[in-house]
């Protein structure tokens, strides 16, 4: 049997599932923690069996293997490289980075360490994310040309600190936070974004100290040649769909599940009806094809469900395990977890070019 992996957690407001995830996937632990909140570190270290870290270089400074960065948004990037250069694998929260000039220094920490660094977007790993990829890599779909995803979360709430100020997410600095959109479908389809055009609404309508924008619209370009839209909007008060995914293909098409007793459908030509002008084609229920192309997924332990989102963290820690012990390459390696990122981040250019397309680079190439 091999050791566990040690990790130390940097920011407990998200980091605090994975304690739990530890404990049900196994073959890891959490051994040490930081979170500027020394009170809640303690109490959360002493509960867990772990050591409180005083700040990150105390973190770093601990017998730990791998780091998972949990800490917000805007220090990501930092703590990241940071951890590489330490020599810990690194398992980051999205999104990567907030501009390209920490995704270049992202990718050379990467390059320079021995260490595993992968992005954690557990959205990728959402059963009905992976039921999808594996019947259009069956051919089900046909040739896909066409591809969109939303992610509507009425997050006004967390605008605001204890005392009222505004926090890091109400100034739009970090651009777009696309990855649980972008990364699924391009996932589904092994694609690359290469160029993104965008437009938005103002910010401002519910708060007027709020500067970012209260929804932006991405049209992006593939080097497959296919077309995705991606709405992302975290401010209209509305009930959430974090997780809405469609694919439009030469023999068969998908969209997810509306709210309302909806649920996820497909249609397939070599399945189902014919789609003609005088004899539509119906909807069909997505899920009936889980027991046959996903049947590891429904044979997932009640306890499957201890993260934060549903079984996704329980299938991408153990790969992230696997990589860490080299017995596979990180799925979501720095260069992924950037096609993930790097077009929120160019869709701010767009959005300052009056919505003019700007090519997304690829990091490989730097």
């Amino acid at each position: 049997m091999p050791a566990d992996v040690r990790f130390g957690v940097i920011g407990l407001t998200r980091g605090l599932s994975f304690l739990r995830l530890c404990e049900v996937v196994g073959g890891a632990r959490v051994t040490a923690l930081h979170d500027t909140d020394a009170a809640r570190g303690r109490e959360v270290a002493a509960r867990a069996g772990a050591r409180y870290a005083p700040s990150m270089d105390a973190l770093l400074a601990e017998d730990v293997d791998a780091v998972v960065v949990a800490s917000p948004v805007p220090y990501h990037a930092q703590h990241a490289v940071r951890a590489l250069a330490a020599g810990k694998h690194v398992l980051s929260e999205v999104i990567a980075c907030t501009s390209l000039e920490e995704a270049r220094a992202l990718v050379d920490a990467a390059r320079a360490s021995d260490a595993v660094y992968m992005l954690g977007e557990n959205y990728r790993y959402l059963d009905e994310v992976e039921l999808t990829r594996r019947l259009y890599a069956d051919g089900r779909f046909g040739e896909v040309y066409y591809a969109e995803a939303e992610y509507l979360h009425d997050c006004r709430d967390l605008w605001y600190a204890d005392d009222g100020a505004l926090t890091w997410r109400a100034d739009g600095r970090i651009g777009v936070y696309c990855t649980h959109s972008v990364g699924p479908l391009l996932y589904v389809t092994d694609d690359r974004v290469t160029s993104v055009s965008a437009t938005t609404v103002p910010g401002g309508r519910f708060d007027p100290r709020v500067t970012a924008p209260s929804m932006h619209l991405l049209h992006l370009c593939t080097d497959a040649g296919r077309v995705f839209r991606v709405r992302v909007d975290h401010t209209s008060p509305r009930p959430h769909q974090m997780a809405y995914y469609a694919l439009q293909g030469s023999a068969g098409s998908y969209e997810s599940w509306r709210g309302n007793g909806d649920t996820s459908k497909v249609w397939l030509d070599d399945a189902h009806e014919r789609s003609g002008c005088e004899e539509g084609a119906r909807w069909h229920d997505l899920g009936a094809f889980a027991e046959r192309y996903i049947p590891e997924r429904l044979a997932a332990p009640p306890e499957a469900t201890v993260s934060d989102h549903g079984t996704s963290e329980y299938w991408m820690l153990p790969e992230f395990l696997e990589a860490v012990r080299g017995e596979r390459a990180a799925p979501i390696d720095v260069h992924r977890g950037l096609d993930y990122t790097l077009p929120g981040i160019l869709a701010a250019e767009s959005v300052a070019a009056g919505g003019a397309a700007v090519e997304v680079p690829d990091s490989r190439e730097w």
